[in-house]
């Protein structure tokens, strides 16, 4: 008898339906979105960056031990990221180098920047005799952020 009766007061705030649920929507990725373009999985051990297809940069590149980085179809790995001088696509590879021989070509610059300060603290960077540059006794200090 009581379920014949109807309820007294406000309905229930969630009613049983009879509609089904649709599953969530996938993630998406909004267009637009703020997202790096160049980004790539990296590989444990190797140093990886983009080359362009400009002058002989891939050949520099493999010279100097870097190998194509290639997708699951075997194909290297590239993306057009500009204008090319003549007017068609500029391309970019990507490439990947052990991550000791890119340790050893980073030793290899710092030594190069650290014989250009000390050039320049003592006032001979690029100098020429008789250019009458001004060196203080003390030298030429060179303060850095870090």
């Amino acid at each position: 008898m009581d379920e014949l009766q109807p309820r007294r007061g406000r309905p229930p705030k969630y009613h049983e339906s009879t509609e089904t649920i649709s599953p969530p929507r996938p993630t998406r990725k909004p267009f637009g979105a703020m997202e790096q373009k160049l980004a790539y999985a990296s590989r444990e051990g190797f140093h990886r960056h983009w080359f362009n297809d400009e002058g002989s940069r891939i050949e520099r590149a493999l010279e100097a031990a870097y190998t194509h980085v290639q997708d699951k179809d075997g194909k290297n790995v590239s993306k057009v990221v500009g204008t090319a001088e003549g007017g068609g696509p500029l391309t970019a590879f990507l490439m990947e180098l052990p991550e000791d021989l890119y340790k050893e070509d980073m030793a290899a610059q710092e030594q190069l920047v650290a014989a250009k300060e000390e050039a320049i603290r003592r006032g001979e960077f690029e100098s020429q005799k008789g250019d009458g540059r001004y060196v203080p006794k003390q030298g030429i200090s060179i303060k850095s952020g870090s």
